[in-house]
């Protein structure tokens, strides 16, 4: 059972990095203006858009913009303690990976 843990935490360890990454760098420049971000990720951003046809990123409703800012404001703290607890094997880490 314990190798079974270890591999799920990896698991969550790899989602975690992922929206440690796309939390500020994508999904912010829904946000924010996008002079604040670098033209690279600005160009990413606009060919996820058009390719997938995400109108989400591209009419920016105004319930998607108040999702986006709540993830920026509670979700990547949390996925920041988060990391931090799967590293540092933290015996509160369980709890926080339910909220």
């Amino acid at each position: 059972m314990g190798i079974l843990c270890k591999v799920v935490d990896m698991l969550l360890l790899v989602a975690f990095m992922a929206m440690l990454v796309a939390g500020p760098l994508i999904d912010a420049q829904l946000v924010l203006p996008e002079a604040t971000f670098p033209e690279v990720l600005v160009r990413l951003k606009q060919q996820y858009a058009e390719e997938y046809q995400d109108y989400l990123m591209v009419e920016k409703p105004h319930f998607f913009v108040a999702l986006v800012w709540l993830e920026l404001i509670f979700q990547w703290p949390l996925v920041l303690l988060n990391i931090y607890g799967i590293l540092a094997s933290k015996h509160w880490f369980h709890t926080t990976c339910l909220i």
